[in-house]
């Protein structure tokens, strides 16, 4: 075991880290609520190109089938955002069945943990237009057992596996290592006095912790391996041969939680069901795996958060039963639904040969100025202002500029830094891109450059 470091208050002891993680994260939810959109988003956040995919794959296999018990179509999503995924999804559903075939059949149940996330979503001017469409359920993504077993026709998760339990194991000349953590506080960054701050923070008392100023992302986290026997891990057999291609001394995230999640799906899933589709973020080959020197983990604001280990979760699945297992980068996915190539409105940032040497302001306005660009060219289907604001510590004269252009943001453009736009759109927009900088060689690279070992990844489970 490590030694503690010094002048720094323990929060408690050194444990698994899926113990730690899950007890900080539904600290987190519970505390943070629709706040926790602040400190990060995703694919479906405010972008709708995810969820139209999933609406018009949907529709594919409903149309003309035949319809399950009672007449409806149950639909779930297990870890709900802030119910853009959703009201994006009916939305698009009830405006392609021009015949009525599947939109008066569906029923979309959202379910997450945390009663704050279910308020704001609740609170979704957009979803509450499918008012009677929809309900909210608290529960656990591992623990749905207040459905009936072969009830549901479709389920859809975005961005919860990595915050599920989740072990790490590093293997070490045939020998295995179980991570532990320990979480820390400077005595100066604890909100409260010491002994009942912790009281507080180990029974999870997320009235009082509520009340307390941010102290999540102070959290300084210690970490240690043990030695351990896989025989008493889940799912033993087939984690036992997924670690012959582990490479030694290299972290390898274990998804547990998934595994629970998975297997939930698969018992809830119906006759003649459309399957379980998961969009996250992680690793999507055994190479990737591999990779010397990938991270592991990732913090947001306090959350702890796992990647993805893609390719034992297929595993898991075809142990279960699911018969057919597709694996594809997310953005593969959004470009067969849309017949064009997509990229991310990051990643083409990225690309600008500039970006590297710029400030942080000045790097906000080249955003928002491809914004713009982009605008010039692309009509949302759904209204909605992008809010930017500047960062803090941003000289008066860029916070002024950065103003100016998020102020001049279209309410139909692109809408979210996190968002995907098609070849075409961004070719149309060529001339104001240049005016910004960008040369056709950045952007023939923002489409063509080869997936990270950490990636946004869509897989689906099938019967």
């Amino acid at each position: 075991m490590t030694h503690p470091p010094q002048n720094l208050v323990a929060l408690g002891d050194f444990k698994p880290s899926d113990t730690w993680q899950t007890h900080v994260n539904a600290i987190f939810y519970g505390i943070k609520g629709p706040e926790i959109h602040n400190h990060f988003q995703t694919y479906v956040s405010l972008d709708y190109r995810l969820a139209h995919a999933l609406a018009n794959d949907f529709y594919a296999k409903a149309r003309g089938g035949e319809r399950p018990e009672n007449d409806v179509w149950m639909v779930q999503e297990w870890g709900v955002g802030n119910g853009n995924l959703a009201s994006c999804f009916l939305s698009h559903l009830r405006e392609i069945d021009s015949e009525n075939e599947v939109y008066p059949f569906i029923y979309y149940i959202l379910c997450d943990e945390s009663e704050e996330i279910l308020k704001g979503v609740r609170a979704n001017l957009r979803l509450q237009e499918h008012a009677g469409k929809f309900s909210t359920v608290r529960v656990h993504a591992e623990h749905l057992d207040c459905f009936r077993p072969h009830s549901v026709a479709k389920i859809i998760s975005n961005e919860i596996w990595d915050d599920l339990a989740t072990k790490v194991l590093l293997k070490h000349q045939g020998l295995f290592y179980e991570e532990y953590l320990c979480p820390f506080l400077n005595p100066e960054a604890l909100p409260a006095e010491a002994d009942a701050f912790v009281e507080q923070f180990e029974n999870r008392d997320l009235e009082k912790l509520a009340q307390l100023p941010n102290f999540l992302n102070t959290i300084h986290w210690e970490r240690d391996f043990q030695r351990v026997d896989l025989d008493d891990w889940p799912f033993a057999e087939i984690l036992k041969a997924h670690t012959k291609d582990f490479k030694d001394e290299i972290p390898m995230p274990i998804n547990t939680g998934a595994f629970s999640a998975i297997e939930k799906a698969k018992e809830l899933l119906g006759p003649n069901n459309f399957g379980y589709t998961s969009f996250d973020y992680g690793m999507k080959e055994i190479q990737d795996l591999n990779q010397e020197g990938r991270p592991y983990f990732n913090l947001y604001g306090g959350q702890y958060t796992f990647m993805v280990n893609f390719p034992l979760l297929e595993n898991i699945g075809r142990s279960l039963g699911f018969t057919e297992i597709t694996r594809e980068y997310q953005n593969q996915f959004v470009k067969k639904d849309l017949g064009s190539a997509v990229v991310s409105l990051v990643d083409l940032v990225q690309n600008h040969p500039q970006v590297v040497n710029m400030a942080p302001w000045d790097r906000d306005i080249l955003m928002l100025g491809t914004l713009n660009a982009l605008n010039t060219v692309y009509r949302s289907p759904y209204s909605g202002k992008l809010n930017y604001p500047a960062l803090e510590g941003t000289p008066k004269k860029q916070r002024k500029q950065i103003a100016q252009l998020a102020k001049n943001l279209s309410s139909r453009g692109v809408p979210d830094t996190v968002a995907y736009v098609t070849r075409e759109e961004v070719l149309a927009a060529l001339k104001p891109l240049r005016k910004l900088g960008y040369r056709e060689k950045d952007i023939q690279s923002a489409f063509q450059s080869p997936p990270l070992p950490v990636s946004f990844v869509h897989i689906q489970f099938n019967p």
